[in-house]
């Protein structure tokens, strides 16, 4: 099933000033396009889909109309090339011409509202009222709001993020400490290796996949005397370091 969503700007536009039957063609299009513009079928048959009969009453052709260039159109000036032309025919039926962006405008205001969906999930999870003073919920060292200033959506999503960013941290910091007590890894500054790993990650353009650094750390011989190693560089030094000791 497909849906064009008529907005309230053609009201304003030069089409609203033809005559009846030619609106009611065009908005009928509008209604039966499929995802791309593309409307199949006869004038006679799509005539008789938007209930329209011109021929017999000596009234303007409405498919002269459409398909003629409009100088009036506020389409010029986003799409000059079309001459203001609302529709253009195409082999079985005929083609919506600015479809595209109207259909953009529409999946833009599908977005916000879901993102006010979002939001209005995420505070109702969190026990977060519009009518909630901004310093009941505020987290600590953040400027809370004036008394009795309801939560703003900009907010709602600074939160989110700023949950999401700190367990994001937390699992981070927890994955290096488990690496920094790792006897594999002894002698070695894991925290400072790490920083290395990500300077050149961001010089190569790399991404500094955990991986890429449990292959980083490995690369490195642990110093001699820091722990067993079966690095055969590591065993040999240590066995020159024994003969001479």
């Amino acid at each position: 099933m497909s849906y064009s969503k008529l907005f309230s700007s053609i009201v304003h536009s030069s089409l609203w000033t033809e005559e009846d039957h030619v609106r009611l063609l065009f908005v009928t299009l509008l209604a039966i396009a499929d995802r791309e513009g593309f409307v199949y079928g006869s004038k006679n048959g799509l005539e008789r889909t938007a209930n329209i009969a011109w021929r017999d009453k000596g009234l303007t052709d409405p498919w002269d109309k459409l398909l003629s260039p409009d100088p009036d159109s506020a389409d010029i000036l986003r799409n000059p090339e079309n001459e203001g032309r609302r529709i253009e025919a195409i082999p079985g039926g005929f083609r919506i011409l600015n479809f595209l962006y109207y259909r953009s405008l529409r999946n833009n205001d599908d977005r916000r509202e879901q993102n006010r969906s979002a939001q209005a999930r995420y505070r109702t999870k969190h026990g977060i009222s519009q009518s909630k003073p901004r310093s009941a919920t505020v987290k600590k060292n953040k400027p809370a709001s004036a008394p009795g200033k309801p939560i703003s959506d900009a907010d709602a999503d600074a939160d989110a993020d700023a949950e999401v960013q700190k367990k994001k941290t937390e699992a981070q910091s927890q994955w290096l400490d488990q690496l920094r007590n790792d006897s594999t890894y002894a002698g070695i500054d894991v925290q400072r290796e790490y920083g290395k790993m990500l300077n050149w990650c961001k010089v190569k353009r790399k991404t500094p996949t955990r991986r890429r650094f449990v292959n980083w750390l490995n690369s490195i011989d642990p110093p001699v005397g820091s722990g067993p190693s079966t690095h055969p560089i590591s065993q040999k030094a240590q066995q020159i370091k024994d003969i001479f000791s």
